[in-house]
């Protein structure tokens, strides 16, 4: 079976689909030498599908870190650096990415400054990875503890988005990729938010149409809008809130996974939406009976707003300490930069701490 997607645009190619491994091994040979860099996770159930269904691509060494956003810091990039010029990798090298967000971040920014750059792939193999992290050529590292502070945006040389991989995924990372996959539909795809609406994604059989509607979402408006200058920027809604949750349970030794903390974010910034973009009441429940019925609510208390408040300072969006955020218009429909006063920030927190329904 061939992928159901097959695309290439210009510098990087996306291969999306069943046995995407096997239409991509172009890409994969087309370097002197190739590593592959994994977590102790990825390295035990998806390495050896890898290996499986590429029998015959040598490669010249597999670089382990720890799984875990906690682990993507400057000090895991030293690691594989020190690593990288152990194996004598050098600038016609090849690192290939195997592994979920934290894998294709971290990895991807070695790989752009190792020797002032070297070429990467990306082979996501959670949800939140195939539809999200892998795509659109953002890499970067957690530091100071705030998240993705150092980056880059670089292109892979190419994205192959095998879903044989999903085969080996635990319960909760569906749950996260989930909230990706709500949010294409809330920001520009009405069609697949109404797949999903009042669906628990553990009912969900079929997801390879999902996939491959959620990651073509992404990669139309990657290429349109590299850099995140403009319409790029939908692609935050729900990750301004949500990355400051992320970070403070993180900073607290208490980790959540990135779509519990988007997922939050999300009920958050349509609570704002419904405040400042005219979106309609009715819709506003629906997306949080929609979230409510995907994930518990995270434990906050009203004293924890000021620090997260601090966090989302810190935050990419924000011009001028002013900030400027991605809300619905309505389902299926967002706008970006939209400015946004710390009061109604309290309000939209207060609203998800105490409104525990919303219709």
């Amino acid at each position: 079976m061939k992928p159901l997607i097959n695309l290439d645009l210009g510098e990087i190619s996306y291969c999306i689909g069943k046995e995407a491994l096997e239409s991509s091994e172009k890409y994969l040979t087309s370097r002197s030498k190739r590593y592959i860099l994994v977590d102790e996770n990825t390295e035990k159930y998806c390495l050896p599908v890898f290996k499986t269904k590429l029998p015959g691509l040598p490669y010249h060494g597999v670089i382990r870190i720890p799984s875990g956003e906690e682990n993507k810091n400057i000090d895991r990039c030293i690691y594989i650096w020190k690593k990288l010029t152990e194996m004598e990798a050098d600038r016609d090298s090849l690192l290939i990415n195997l592994g979920g967000g934290v894998i294709s971040d971290i990895g991807g920014f070695v790989a752009a400054t190792y020797k002032r750059g070297m070429a990467f792939i990306n082979v996501p193999t959670t949800l939140l990875g195939q539809i999200d992290a892998a795509i659109g050529g953002k890499t970067g590292i957690d530091f100071l503890n705030y998240k993705n502070q150092v980056g880059l945006f670089t292109d892979p040389l190419a994205v192959i988005i095998d879903t044989v991989f999903l085969d080996t995924l635990d319960d909760i990372f569906w749950q996260s990729g989930y909230a990706e996959l709500l949010k294409y539909g809330l920001i520009m795809d009405r069609d697949l938010w109404q797949m999903l609406s009042g669906k628990k994604y553990r009912k969900i059989k079929e997801w390879d149409p999902l996939i491959m509607k959620a990651a073509k979402d992404k990669v139309d408006i990657v290429r349109y809008d590299t850099q995140e200058k403009g319409i790029r920027k939908i692609l935050n809604f729900g990750h301004t809130i949500g990355h400051s949750i992320e970070t403070f349970y993180l900073n607290q030794g208490k980790p959540i996974t990135h779509g519990q903390a988007v997922a939050a974010g999300m009920i958050c910034e349509s609570f704002l939406s419904s405040q400042l973009a005219e979106l309609e009441c009715h819709p506003q429940g629906e997306i949080c009976d929609t979230i409510d019925l995907n994930f518990d609510r995270i434990e906050l208390d009203e004293k924890d707003i000021p620090e997260l408040l601090k966090l989302m300072k810190q935050d990419k969006k924000v011009r001028a300490g002013k900030f400027k955020f991605s809300l619905l218009r309505r389902l299926g429909k967002a706008i970006h930069d939209v400015e946004v006063d710390d009061e109604l920030v309290i309000k939209a927190l207060e609203f998800y701490i105490h409104q525990k329904k919303c219709s």
